[in-house]
């Protein structure tokens, strides 16, 4: 993950259309921006990101670039399906800075 600007700001959500059986609060999502005026290699950089109840499983999903994806459906999957979410699976310290917190 790409931190480059000094102010961390995120924006959290609750999936979109998640069933019953799966609304439980073990998950929580965010969505973390970077303008391009931000960065210093000019780029516009967007973040889905999550993490467990207890801290100790953070992952994401990166995207440079300036279209506006509804996040709430991703989080939803991410819920749902095991296999998907672990390949979002991160170790990446900023993730745990960015999420201090929140």
């Amino acid at each position: 993950m790409d931190i480059y600007s000094k102010a961390t700001f995120l924006s959290e959500f609750q999936p979109r259309n998640l069933a019953k059986h799966l609304q439980n609060k073990d998950w929580l999502f965010a969505e973390y921006n970077e303008s391009s005026e931000q960065r210093k290699d000019g780029k516009y950089y967007r973040a889905f990101v999550f993490r467990n109840k207890e801290r100790t499983v953070f992952g994401l999903k990166e995207f440079y670039e300036d279209r506006q994806t509804d996040f709430r459906q991703l989080a939803a999957r991410v819920v749902s399906d095991e296999k998907l979410r672990s390949e979002m699976i991160s170790d990446d310290e900023d993730l745990r800075k960015i999420w201090k917190r929140h």
